[in-house]
């Protein structure tokens, strides 16, 4: 399953998906361009940069990686991750379990509304303070 935003430009594909384990490429094609900070509650998720740079704060605890570099917010962990480069950012995420994550990912992707997601996954991902 191939998904894009037509917000962002960001493309998931999903390449792996069992109950334990959701496997995704992502593509973030903006320099800068950032999430909101979250927590997965029941999820670890883990980033290992393919191509580009990437920032990352978990927890406070900021890091900027590249190309073969991995880091992992544990469940629980608020944190933040951007496209550190000056171009195109590739990855390959990790969720662990895969609980609905593609679900919530498909439905974000084509336009639902972001307070009725966030209400209905809140096992998956939570709106958290910077």
């Amino acid at each position: 399953m191939r998904l894009e935003n037509a917000a962002t430009g960001e493309v998931v594909e999903v390449i792996g998906e069992t109950p334990e384990l959701l496997v995704l490429r992502v593509t973030w094609p903006r320099p800068g361009h950032r999430a909101i900070a979250h927590i997965h509650p029941g999820m670890q998720e883990r980033w290992e940069v393919v191509r580009g740079r990437a920032g990352f704060d978990i927890d406070g605890a900021v890091t900027e990686l590249v190309a073969g570099q991995a880091v992992v917010a544990e469940a629980g962990q608020r944190h933040l991750a951007w496209n550190a480069s000056d171009g195109v950012t590739e990855l390959l995420i990790e969720m662990r379990p895969a609980l609905r994550w593609a679900e919530f990912v498909r439905r974000l992707f084509a336009g639902d509304p972001p307070a009725e997601l966030l209400a209905e996954y809140v096992d998956e991902v939570q709106v958290s303070g910077s």
